[in-house]
């Protein structure tokens, strides 16, 4: 089955970005008079606007090209023409990366970003517990 649009923790990473949220609620409630427009000025508050913006998303092209320009503009500050990783970014969360590539269709390299791979897993031996390994 074919993806409708953003995976949750895309739209977690959404929902958490008030500034996102609330412009795209303000650029669809002032469009044009559009069915759009009608409801989302009529709701203000995060639960109410991104219950809405995650259905519509995927059967509305106005709404996915709001949020998309939303996003670009602010979150990535309108550098979508250049390259993930000259972003700066240390270590973006993978919500972040996934509207990246959602936009430009680029997947990001995150360990070329900055970000070192995880360290394998350190098993401690009995007498290391016992005496507090790593406290202090």
């Amino acid at each position: 089955m074919a993806r409708t649009g953003p995976p949750a923790y895309a739209w977690d990473w959404f929902t958490r970005q008030r500034l996102l949220w609330r412009e795209a609620r303000s650029r669809l409630a002032e469009a044009a008079d559009t069915a759009a427009a009608r409801r989302y000025a009529a709701v203000e508050t995060r639960t109410d606007v991104v219950p809405m913006l995650r259905a519509d998303y995927a059967r509305d092209p106005q709404v996915r090209e709001v949020v998309h320009a939303v996003v670009a503009e602010y979150a990535f500050l309108g550098r979508t023409d250049a390259r993930f990783e000259d972003l700066g970014l240390r270590n973006p969360p993978r919500g972040l990366r996934w509207w990246w590539s959602a936009l430009t269709g680029e997947e990001p390299d995150v360990a070329a970003g900055g970000v070192e791979p995880p360290a394998e897993p350190l098993q401690l031996e009995l007498g290391e517990v016992l005496r507090g390994y790593g406290d202090g």
